[in-house]
């Protein structure tokens, strides 16, 4: 693969995972502050933010935001790593180059073939004119 083309695919991911990982980033800072915000409860009355039932709904945004961070990576990978080979295979096994070059190597033989062939028959047509060969029933 030539550096153009893997450095687009490169820059495909590079792109796609930044996204994805700032769309984590965001939902995970979303989780938090929910979290905090819910649960501003006062621990025995020290000013600790105690675990209440409405800091639980803040796990929820935080572990959409690492699922869709890692699980977007690696669709990501997924994705381009493809795409990538996709495109490199088809240009390696292009069917239509490779029946040219077959079309071409019979040509080529079929060529050599004829080329014997009337050299057979001149040889055979020679013999024939200067009678040095003596065929059955000549006589």
């Amino acid at each position: 693969m030539d550096r153009r083309r893997s450095l687009s695919w490169a820059g495909k991911y590079f792109l796609v995972t930044s996204a994805l990982a700032l769309v984590g980033i965001v939902l995970v800072v979303l989780g938090i502050y929910v979290a905090y915000t819910q649960g501003a409860g006062n621990l025995y009355g020290l000013g600790i933010p105690a675990p209440t039932s409405g800091s639980a709904l803040g796990l929820i945004p935080i572990l959409l935001g690492l699922v869709v961070w890692r699980g977007g990576k690696a669709w990501a990978m997924y994705m381009t790593l493809t795409g990538a080979m996709e495109e490199e295979l088809a240009d390696t096994f292009n069917t239509e180059h490779v029946k040219s070059d077959i079309v071409s190597v019979l040509d080529d033989r079929l060529a050599d073939m004829q080329q014997d062939l009337q050299s057979v028959n001149r040889e055979i047509r020679n013999l024939k004119e200067s009678e040095e060969f003596d065929f059955p029933g000549n006589e």
